[in-house]
Protein backbone atom coordinates (compact mmCIF):
# COMPACT_ATOMS: atom_id res chain seq x y z
CA UNK A 1 0.00 0.00 0.00
CA UNK A 2 1.36 3.48 -0.62
CA UNK A 3 0.00 7.14 -1.09
CA UNK A 4 0.01 9.75 -3.19
CA UNK A 5 0.08 13.12 -2.78
CA UNK A 6 -1.12 15.97 -4.64
CA UNK A 7 0.60 19.36 -4.01
CA UNK A 8 0.21 23.03 -4.32
CA UNK A 9 3.85 25.01 -3.13
CA UNK A 10 2.69 27.88 -0.99
CA UNK A 11 6.43 29.21 -1.60
CA UNK A 12 6.85 29.38 -5.79
CA UNK A 13 3.04 28.07 -6.21
CA UNK A 14 3.95 24.64 -8.16
CA UNK A 15 1.92 22.15 -8.31
CA UNK A 16 3.58 18.13 -7.94
CA UNK A 17 2.84 14.72 -6.86
CA UNK A 18 4.78 12.84 -4.26
CA UNK A 19 4.80 8.60 -3.84
CA UNK A 20 5.31 7.16 -0.11
CA UNK A 21 4.72 3.93 1.32
CA UNK A 22 2.65 3.06 3.75
CA UNK A 23 4.60 1.22 6.60
CA UNK A 24 7.30 0.53 4.21
CA UNK A 25 9.92 2.47 1.92
CA UNK A 26 9.75 3.19 -2.11
CA UNK A 27 10.86 5.37 -4.65
CA UNK A 28 8.71 8.26 -6.10
CA UNK A 29 8.73 7.83 -9.53
CA UNK A 30 8.09 11.81 -10.07
CA UNK A 31 10.84 12.93 -8.09
CA UNK A 32 13.14 10.02 -7.13
CA UNK A 33 13.46 10.36 -3.55
CA UNK A 34 12.56 7.08 -0.83
CA UNK A 35 10.81 7.30 1.73
CA UNK A 36 7.35 6.34 3.66
CA UNK A 37 4.54 8.03 4.45
CA UNK A 38 6.13 10.07 7.22
CA UNK A 39 9.32 11.13 5.63
CA UNK A 40 9.80 14.40 4.61
CA UNK A 41 9.89 15.37 1.12
CA UNK A 42 11.14 18.65 -0.94
CA UNK A 43 9.22 20.97 -3.83
CA UNK A 44 10.80 20.25 -7.12
CA UNK A 45 11.39 23.94 -8.25
CA UNK A 46 11.74 25.70 -4.88
CA UNK A 47 13.00 22.63 -2.60
CA UNK A 48 10.91 24.01 0.20
CA UNK A 49 10.47 21.59 2.56
CA UNK A 50 7.13 19.51 3.48
CA UNK A 51 6.83 17.63 6.31
CA UNK A 52 3.26 15.14 6.51
CA UNK A 53 3.81 14.96 10.12
CA UNK A 54 3.82 19.01 10.36
CA UNK A 55 0.20 20.82 10.53
CA UNK A 56 1.00 23.38 8.14
CA UNK A 57 1.33 20.44 5.16
CA UNK A 58 -2.48 19.76 5.55
CA UNK A 59 -2.46 23.52 3.75
CA UNK A 60 -0.27 22.72 0.88
CA UNK A 61 -2.10 19.01 -0.08
CA UNK A 62 -5.07 19.76 -2.54
CA UNK A 63 -5.68 15.68 -3.21
CA UNK A 64 -3.98 12.48 -1.24
CA UNK A 65 -4.76 9.20 -3.06
CA UNK A 66 -4.17 5.47 -1.59
CA UNK A 67 -2.70 2.60 -3.62
CA UNK A 68 -2.52 -0.85 -2.89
Amino acid sequence: MGVVYSMQCDRCNTSFTHQAGIGFVCNCHDCGEFGDESAPFFCPVCNKRFDPENEEFEKSVKEVAHWD
